[in-house]
């Protein structure tokens, strides 16, 4: 199943609620739970420039728990680093039957402390809507 022909079928998920990332680390919420969904799955960064001299790079990772400790890199998972103090919009797609059970984005902040706000959205198809 494909996004595009699924219309009032897809879901938004919030994979990191929109806030100021500092510092490397998972986003908020810690884990999403995608159980419940098939096919493909968009993965969208908004993200505001993060400072003078700062860089931020995002990944998806994915988990069969929600520990923590855990989560692996998902193969195609990682957006695009964008140049220092440069705001990025990216799209990624990955096949929810590749994926865990639980997804999250882990930033890495690195040039000193961001200071920009980021958003990481999905959108899902549920198996039975």
């Amino acid at each position: 199943m494909t996004i595009h022909n699924l219309g009032s079928k897809t879901d938004l998920l919030s994979i990191h609620n929109n806030a100021v990332v500092s510092a490397t680390g998972a986003g908020t919420p810690a884990n999403v739970d995608l159980v419940d969904y098939e096919g493909d799955v968009a993965f969208i960064i908004d993200a505001a420039a993060a400072g003078s001299g700062v860089t931020l790079t995002a990944k998806i990772q994915h988990s069969n728990t929600t520990t923590a400790g855990d989560f692996a890199d998902v193969t195609g998972g990682g957006f695009t680093a964008a140049a220092a103090n440069t705001a990025f919009r990216e799209k990624i797609y990955l096949n929810s039957n590749d994926l865990r059970r639980y997804v999250r984005v882990l930033f890495t902040v690195t040039g000193g402390s961001g200071t920009g706000a980021v958003s990481v959205q999905a959108l899902g198809s549920k198996k039975y809507s």
